[in-house]
Order: structure tokens, then sequence, then C-alpha cells
């Protein structure tokens, strides 16, 4: 399965840092997709799932070792684990996640230089607290957006 990944991308840098990420992050892929899912068997495909998406957007990862990496890979996991238990169940109403799946602890740092532009710390903080307040898919769906930089479409791919 590993290989089908390394298909999927095309620079010899860009499969190094899939093969360091992989390294470095599976085990806390896994253990967010079981904290959902419940099911080894059930979480293993989904952290298979977010590797192929992963794959898919290596070349938009800058960083092995930080924080917006590993936020980005918590929200491919979830966003797998979710998909594959709604996809198991019949039953399709909104998945209540514990305390331990929330988001809440992951903060995103960004620079003064890139907020200069749009707003003001006091400002930012106050529109990241009211994102981080936003059930789940919401508060993913934002972060992509206006802290990863993802157009519609690239949001739509992910989902």
């Amino acid at each position: 399965m590993f290989f089908i990944y390394l298909t999927l991308i095309e620079s010899p840098e860009n499969i190094f840092k899939f093969n360091e990420i992989h390294k470095k992050y599976r085990g806390m892929m896994y253990r967010v997709t079981f904290s959902v899912l419940k099911k080894k068997e059930d979480a293993e495909d989904a952290v298979q799932e977010a590797l192929f998406k992963l794959a898919k957007n290596i070349s938009k990862i800058d960083s092995v070792s930080c924080k917006k990496t590993e936020t980005f890979l918590v929200i491919l996991s979830r966003s797998a684990a979710l998909d594959l238990y709604r996809k198991n169940s019949h039953d399709r109403d909104r998945v209540e996640l514990d305390e331990e799946n929330n988001m809440d602890s992951v903060k995103i740092e960004v620079t003064q230089d890139i907020l200069s532009d749009f707003i003001s710390i006091e400002g930012y903080q106050k529109i990241i607290s009211l994102i981080e307040e936003m059930n789940d898919t919401y508060r993913d769906t934002m972060k992509l957006r206006f802290v990863f930089e993802y157009s519609n479409a690239e949001i739509s791919e992910l989902w």
C-alpha cells in the first residue's frame, strides 16, 4: 500500500518528506482515528485514507516538524475516521465526539507579518476564539481555508 502513495508523489524531495511525516506522525494519526472509530481495523483503514490524501497534497507541506503539519494531519485523520464512521453506520446523524477528540489544545501559530496586512493580533485572537467554538466540521474547514490557505476546491477534495 505504501508504494501506491509514493506513485502519487512526483519529486524525490516530496517522497522524502512523505516518508518522514509517515514515520513521525503515523502513531498520532492512528490514535486520532481509533478515538473516533474504537475498532483497530477501522482505525487502520482511516489512517490509510488520510495518508492517501496526504500524498495527494504533500507539496503543500512546508516542514515535517511543525505544529501546522501536525494540525493538518489531525484534521485529515479525523475527517477520514468520520467519513468511515458515517459510511459504516446507517445512522447519518451528527457524530458526537468526546472531549478527547476536540482540537482546543491545538493552537495555530501565526506570525505578526501575516497578520499585519489583515487584522490586529487582538482581532485575530477573537476570530480564533470564535472559530474554536464552532463544531468540528466548520472549525476544520475554517482552519483549512484561512490558516492553511487552501482553496474551496482543495478543501472539498479533502472531505
